[in-house]
């Protein structure tokens, strides 16, 4: 534990980390701690107390700790120092203990590093300023004998002796000669001072006299540590004492040891001394020659008291570097080394042999034990680090490679030193560490591999197939005769495989399709995985577009087999889009887009096929995005409207209903009808919104007719119902909630819906036809008859009619299967109690044929093209007046090529 008055400074300027070290484990060790949080305030500090030692962090705010370091150093001031960072590194470790440091420690700093760190450096401090003050002592003794000396017998007065004897005299200074005087020496335990003669000392054997300290001139010079003279005091009263001289005049010098005063010489300088007989005066030297003794006995002491202490430093610090060096030579988890560069050997430690699975006898003292078991590719590179180091290009020499073991596997290795120059600047050693790191090599190149390769197929994904394609667009840009193609793939109703055996199927689909693409291909051709069911092929330095559309029909080719999954035979079909890189591209992005629209191009053309790109492809994909923008705006714009094609009786010639169809007002294009925008409302989701906003314009128009002519019969207004709004959980709740706000009769209300629609969602809509029946809305079948669907279905759903696609229709006057079909379905609706509305009837030929197959209904140009609220109303009341005969009529109230 620490002493209770040493202070610790603690300089860091992470606050939580100072305070918690300051004020938790230094308190805790029993010491008092100060904090600073910067250089500035640590110099402040150190400037205006004495601490006994200093924390101090590597990076501050303001400075470093070494430039903190350096400006103490530069002031003057010295105070014991430890590093403490989480930065550290060999170089940062050499400057620190250049400018001092007792000790460097990594963060995080645990309590007993801490403790063993800062007690070590404290017990450093306290026997260098011991060993200080000691030699300060011995010097001013020197210096006070040196005097001493020059003066010799030219010192008759007391008062100048009194003068030059001014310096303390250092215990230990063994005087073998001495002028007539005594010694006195303290006895701490009994308080009384032991009176000598001083004349030889070491060989008088005389009677001593004892007096208390409190009662003598002499105490009062060990009590105050100050010299004085005796003839200052009472002069005529002459003191006795066993030299056998009877003296005047005494000078009482005190003697220091270890910064106390434990004795005091004293000396007669009186010229009227009288001896008695027994004394021989040819003993006694003059004060000249017992200074000269004296210097030299205490000049040999000093350099003899500092050779030694170095040499016991120097011992002892050697003692327990070996002993820290052989610790950690049998406890470091790294392999240790050390080549010496003037004798070629090189000691390898145990450790460092065991990494690589060799015993002690396996392992020589060669350089070539290390470098001939670094892997070739690697070897160039570790010397290269090695001679960087030697030239003091690096401020140490590290270098990760792969080094073959005992078995002949290579395992990943960072072997890491330091050079010795010596005064001419020759490395003369390099001593470093073995790390094994091929567990941490092995996971960095897996996270490498998995950045950049799909986890479920191992194929290359995205990001480095567009890296790849990058520098297939610089080649090509650079080199006019390189080409390249990129063929994107999509599977066609891969949504079927996951949904009828599983995703998990479909994952084994997926990795056996990207199996089957990387067969036949070159090494300088890539196929990446770019997610979901999308692959790429990226063929380079091909001849012609021939090549690329030779890999797109083997591709085809091969897709004609079944894949085999588990018990299950799968087979699937891929649209493939073909880019060339003569089209110019800077960007691979540009190139994997225009691969894209090419792909969706050999979608829409039928599927099972490929597209190369054209320019035109992109037109056309621009003019689509342009127009989703557009869509986007028209609600708010007021864009929409709706028209209304009638439904006619067949049988009367009368309108029965009518269906509601949306129309765009483009501010641009003109009018658009559905065909050139619904599909862009779909698959953007804007179709929800659209067909609740048909819903409600139609129901409310409705309740305008009926009130503006109540005397026609009951009329009914269809309104398609999308795929997206089917799924919707409130779709009943939203139609009943259009109901009650319009006031429509929900029995004039008819809801149509395709049959694919149905076919894919059959159990969410059978609850939902229930509901809306139950609510009086009607529903129609649209479309029927294409598609591939079971017709079993029919007899479970609440169906009010079936509405023949114009497919059909048109055909039913060309080919007499067709009129079969048309037959068919008629015979099969009434027979389910199920009405028939034929549309897309565009001659009179077709309604002949439709009359004679009892069909009820029929909508379509040859009646009347759709036409807005003005023109309709117009066509009602001729209704009234008995003018609504449609034989043969068109009302022409917008001027279209296509139905609806």
């Amino acid at each position: 534990m620490g002493m209770s008055n040493e202070l610790i400074l603690v300089v860091d300027d992470n606050r939580q980390m100072a305070d918690f070290m300051a004020g938790r484990l230094l308190r805790s060790l029993g010491y008092d701690a100060l904090v600073a949080y910067d250089g500035k305030t640590a110099l402040e500090i150190l400037r205006a107390r004495s601490l006994n030692l200093m924390l101090t962090d590597l990076q501050l705010p303001d400075i470093t700790g070494l430039d903190l370091l350096r400006q103490l150093r530069n002031e003057g001031i010295n105070v014991p120092a430890i590093l403490v960072t989480a930065h550290g590194s060999e170089q940062i470790a050499v400057d620190a203990f250049r400018l001092g440091v007792q000790d460097y420690l990594i963060k995080p700093v645990d309590l007993d590093s801490l403790n063993a760190a800062v007690t070590r450096a404290l017990t450093e401090s306290r026997l260098l300023n011991e060993k200080a003050a000691l030699t300060n002592q011995l010097k001013e003794q020197v210096n006070w004998l040196t005097v001493l000396s020059k003066v010799g017998q030219s010192v008759t007065s007391t008062l100048e002796l009194n003068e030059v004897l001014s310096r303390i005299v250092e215990a230990g200074v063994h005087l073998t000669r001495a002028e007539e005087g005594f010694l006195a020496l303290l006895d701490q335990k009994s308080g009384q001072i032991y009176l000598r003669a001083v004349k030889n000392i070491d060989q008088v054997k005389s009677k001593t006299m004892r007096i208390p300290v409190s009662d003598s001139l002499l105490g009062k010079v060990i009590t105050t540590g100050r010299p004085l003279r005796m003839s200052q005091v009472d002069e005529s009263n002459p003191l006795k004492v066993s030299t056998g001289f009877l003296v005047h005049s005494l000078l009482h010098v005190p003697i220091f040891s270890k910064g106390r005063a434990v004795g005091v010489l004293s000396v007669d300088n009186h010229s009227n001394r009288r001896p008695f007989k027994e004394v021989d005066e040819a003993m006694l030297t003059s004060l000249a020659d017992y200074a000269a003794v004296a210097l030299d006995n205490a000049s040999l002491f000093l350099q003899a008291q500092q050779e030694i202490t170095d040499r016991k430093k120097i011992a002892e610090s050697l003692r327990e570097s070996e002993e820290r060096y052989a610790l950690a030579v049998r406890g470091a988890n790294d392999g240790l080394w050390d080549w010496n560069l003037r004798t070629g050997h090189v000691y390898y430690s145990p450790r460092w042999k065991a990494m690589l699975g060799l015993t002690e006898e396996e392992v020589g003292a060669s350089p070539n034990e290390w470098f001939s078991r670094i892997h070739p590719d690697d070897f160039e590179r570790v010397k290269l680090d090695i001679s960087s180091h030697y030239q003091r290009l690096t401020a140490h020499f590290e270098s990760e490679h792969r080094m073959r073991d005992k078995d002949g596997n290579y395992k990943w290795m960072n072997s890491r030193g330091i050079a010795v120059w010596d005064e001419e600047g020759v490395a003369q050693r390099l001593v470093g560490s073995l790390t094994d790191i091929h567990d941490r090599k092995m996971a960095e190149q897996k996270l490498l591999h998995d950045a950049f390769h799909d986890t479920l197929t191992n194929l290359p994904n995205r990001a480095l197939f567009l890296d790849r394609l990058r520098y297939a667009v610089e080649r090509a840009k650079r080199r006019q005769e390189y080409m390249f193609a990129v063929l994107f793939l999509d599977l066609d109703r891969f949504k079927d495989v996951n949904d009828s055996l599983g995703h998990m199927m479909g994952d084994q689909l997926l990795v056996a399709i990207g199996q089957m693409l990387g067969e036949g291909l070159r090494a300088t051709d890539s196929v990446a995985r770019l997610g979901g069911d999308e692959f790429v092929i990226l063929l380079e330095d091909i001849g012609n577009i021939n090549d690329a559309t030779l890999i797109a029909d083997r591709v085809q080719e091969k897709l004609h087999n079944p894949f085999h999954l588990l018990e299950h035979e799968v087979f699937i079909t891929t649209s493939i889009g073909i880019v060339l890189s003569a089209t110019g591209y800077d960007r691979p992005d540009d190139v994997l887009r225009d691969a894209d629209i090419a792909m969706y191009r050999a979608k829409a053309q039928g599927k099972a096929r490929y597209e190369i790109f054209d320019a035109k492809m992109r037109e056309r994909i621009m003019e689509r995005l342009t127009l989703e923008a557009d869509l986007r705006q028209a609600f708010e714009r007021q864009e929409l409207c709706i028209y209304y094609q009638p439904i006619v009786s067949l049988e009367t010639n009368l309108i029965v209903g009518f269906e509601a169809l949306v129309r765009w007002n483009h501010p641009v294009r003109g009018l658009l009808h559905p065909s050139e925008f619904i599909p862009i409302a779909e698959e953007t989701g804007q179709i929800i919104q659209i067909g609740f906003w048909v819903l409600t314009e139609a129901c409310q128009q409705m309740c305008r007719w009926q009130e503006k002519f109540p005397t026609i019969p009951a009329l009914t207004v269809s309104v398609n119902i999308s795929v997206k709004q089917l799924l919707q959980t409130d779709l009943v709740t939203e139609v009943q909630k259009i109901i009650n706000e319009t006031g429509v009769d929900p029995r004039c209300l008819m809801l149509e819906i395709t049959e694919s629609a149905i076919v894919d969602n059959i159990n969410a809509a059978v609850d939902i036809f229930k509901a809306l029946r139950e609510m009086g809305v009607r529903i129609s079948i649209d479309d029927f008859g294409v598609g591939y669907s079971s017709l079993s279905y029919l007899s479970h759903f609440p169906i009010d009619t079936l509405k023949i696609d114009q497919l059909f229709i048109r055909m039913l006057a060309k080919d007499e299967s067709y009129k079969k079909i048309v037959e068919s379905i008629v015979m099969l609706a009434h027979g389910l109690g199920m009405g028939v509305i034929a549309e897309g009837v565009e001659t009179q030929e077709q309604i002949d044929a439709l009359k004679s197959l009892n069909c009820e209904w029929a909508q379509g140009y040859c009646i009347a093209a759709p036409a807005g609220n003005d023109a309709l109303a117009a066509l009602l009341a001729e209704t009234l007046a008995g003018e609504n005969k449609f034989s043969n009529r068109l009302v022409n109230s917008e001027k279209v090529q296509a139905s609806e």
